[in-house]
């Protein structure tokens, strides 16, 4: 399945979200008399998600008199679609970036930074989840700012933890671990995840790797530091405490949970919608994404609102970013129930009318965004290849991460 909650951030795994509120300026009308048109790109995961970007957009022109408001909608492959319009310089005014691809548009000088208009406009930057806003960060400049997020989190089943004697979920990866022993002794699938650096890396970073660093936009791959969370991980697809979703007749986790066939998942928000159209017997709680080493990592989807550097009214263009990622709109994504808002001050209004995504709020505590610079895809797939050969053929963790990087490498240099 893929993660088009709603707008999140992600492609595969992207997760979704939606959008968000005002800047300081954005709830006065505009001092200008002169008639100025802008267009907001966006791709549409349901009807739900259009109407409550129209009503964002009518409380900002309500505000704007002299700015008027329209939508168009991407279908089929957003980026495929987006990236010959920013090369013609015909995008719309903003638009939704996903975080797994950013790094990309913004390397490339397509889109417009924000920050001289953030300080002129003196919007409120601190009040964004760090994780989600940082995403949107390159070479020491903003290009976008988050309007919505998704994590991951523990989806447990209630029977199958009571049929194997089990009282509480485990919240960290031993407990996980020795909970999947007892599983398995009962005869029922413990974990079912992924071989997809997407739902992974995180144990990487708990046990104190990394596979890119930011700061040099550099593939850090074969480092040492990575072996054991890459061994932790394989070893325990090795030992079926952990399978891969096609090994349960799934082609993602939530299939097989949502089957009952499996005690454990680890999803992002998107499994809860699907779990009450597709299981809505099934019995399940949500935790904490488990920790190691006293460390909680997760990886954050996130979505931004950026603008085209080709925009022919920047300052008005701006202001409507603004008010897309502000306090006013992110409200009514709040209260929408759509999406995780980015802006901390709104969580507890997400929360007061979703309490089950309490984990997925927390988990943004400590995530990584899900992107790899301007590696993108190519990087992804590299180190799943990798992976899965691993865990197919029981080669050593070294060996892998060396695969996965000459395998980036080689990709760089053509």
């Amino acid at each position: 399945m893929k993660k088009k909650w709603i707008g999140v951030a992600s492609a595969v795994v992207l997760g979704a979200g939606l959008l968000a509120g005002c800047g300081s300026n954005s709830g006065s009308s505009s001092s200008s008399t002169e008639q100025v048109s802008l267009k907001i790109g966006m791709w549409a995961s349901s009807p739900a998600e259009k109407q409550l970007v129209d009503k964002q957009i009518a409380a900002f022109e309500k505000a704007n008199k002299n700015i008027k408001v329209t939508t168009q909608v991407i279908t089929g492959n957003y980026l495929q679609a987006l990236q010959p319009m920013l090369a013609s310089k015909t995008a719309p005014d903003i638009f939704y970036v996903d975080a797994s691809y950013a790094p990309t548009l913004e390397d490339s000088g397509v889109l417009a930074p924000l920050d001289s208009y953030i300080k002129s406009g003196k919007v409120d930057i601190e009040d964004f989840a760090p994780a989600a806003l940082n995403a949107f960060k390159w070479k020491d400049k903003t290009y976008g700012l988050p309007k919505d997020y998704n994590t991951m989190a523990l989806e447990y089943n209630k029977d199958l933890f009571a049929k194997a004697g089990i009282a509480t979920p485990p919240k960290t990866w031993d407990e996980l671990i020795a909970d999947a022993k007892i599983l398995k002794s009962k005869g029922i699938a413990p974990l079912s995840m992924p071989i997809d650096v997407a739902r992974y890396y995180p144990l990487v970073v708990d046990f104190g790797g990394s596979y890119y660093d930011s700061s040099s936009n550099k593939v850090t791959i074969d480092d040492p530091s990575n072996v054991a969370g890459l061994k932790f991980f394989i070893d325990n697809m090795k030992e079926k405490y952990i399978q891969a979703p096609k090994d349960l007749g799934g082609d993602w986790a939530g299939v097989p949970f949502s089957q009952g066939k499996v005690a454990m998942a680890l999803e992002g928000a998107w499994v809860l919608p699907f779990m009450q159209q597709s299981a809505p017997n099934v019995k399940f709680g949500i935790a904490d994404f488990p920790s190691a080493n006293g460390k909680s990592a997760n990886m954050t989807y996130t979505v931004s609102y950026s603008m085209a550097k080709s925009t022919k009214n920047p300052k008005e263009a701006a202001k409507l970013l603004f008010f897309m990622t502000g306090k006013n709109a992110e409200k009514m994504t709040a209260e929408s129930g759509l999406a995780i808002p980015t802006r901390m001050s709104q969580q507890d209004v997400f929360l007061s009318k979703n309490p089950d995504y309490q984990a997925y709020v927390n988990g943004i505590k400590e995530a990584v965004p899900y992107q790899f610079g301007t590696y993108g895809q190519n990087f992804v797939d590299a180190v799943n290849k990798a992976t899965e050969q691993g865990v197919l053929n029981g080669l050593a963790p070294e060996k892998v991460l060396s695969q996965a990087q000459d395998t980036v490498k080689s990709q760089s240099q053509q």
